[in-house]
């Protein structure tokens, strides 16, 4: 019963803390979108209605852009709404679907590694700048490490959920998201 408890307690640390993750990531994704949906409207308006475009509006609005999809991809990794291939779990016994399932979590991870050292290589050794503003483009590349970081812990978080919730009747489990579905 102990090993339940400490399960359950693991379970909703885990829970607690990739939550407050999304919760970040959402509020950025959303100052983004909302930042990227004006700074266009601007454009246009200034390019079409006053004839007198601003030089800047694409390019804020494109690196918006890539810090909100770069971003988000931790949201859906903990949301488990990442493309995926089930056909072959209705085939195989479940041990092998579990067994699987841990494989791609190792392999979404090396991937997740790689992409963090390599968009670290790529932002401290950049040289460029932007073309209407003076910053370095170091502050847009800075999107791709980021996101890889948050979507490792994310992606640690949730198989630390998978495997102690092996150690959970089922029962339990189900209730609780349940409960999580309601509200």
């Amino acid at each position: 019963m102990q090993k339940v408890s400490r399960a359950k307690n693991i379970i909703d640390t885990a829970e607690k803390i990739g939550l407050v993750i999304e919760k970040i990531c959402g509020v950025l994704c959303v100052f983004c979108f909302a930042t990227m949906t004006i700074v266009a409207i601007l454009g246009v308006f200034f390019r079409y209605v006053m004839q007198s475009p601003f030089m800047w509006t694409e390019e804020v609005a494109r690196y918006l852009l890539v810090w909100l999809g770069f971003t988000a991809v931790s949201i859906a990794l903990r949301q488990d709404k990442h493309i995926k291939v089930e056909v072959l779990a209705s085939f195989v016994p479940l041990i092998v679907v579990k067994l699987m399932s841990y494989v791609v979590d190792v392999l979404i991870a090396i991937f997740f590694i790689v992409l963090l050292w390599q968009g670290y290589l790529m932002t401290i050794n950049n040289i460029m700048t932007a073309s209407t503003f003076q910053i370095s483009m170091a502050w847009v590349l800075a999107a791709v490490p980021v996101a890889a970081a948050l979507a490792l812990v994310q992606l640690f978080l949730n198989m630390i959920k998978k495997i102690f919730a092996e150690f959970v009747p089922k029962s339990e489990i189900k209730g609780k998201i349940a409960k999580e579905e309601i509200s």
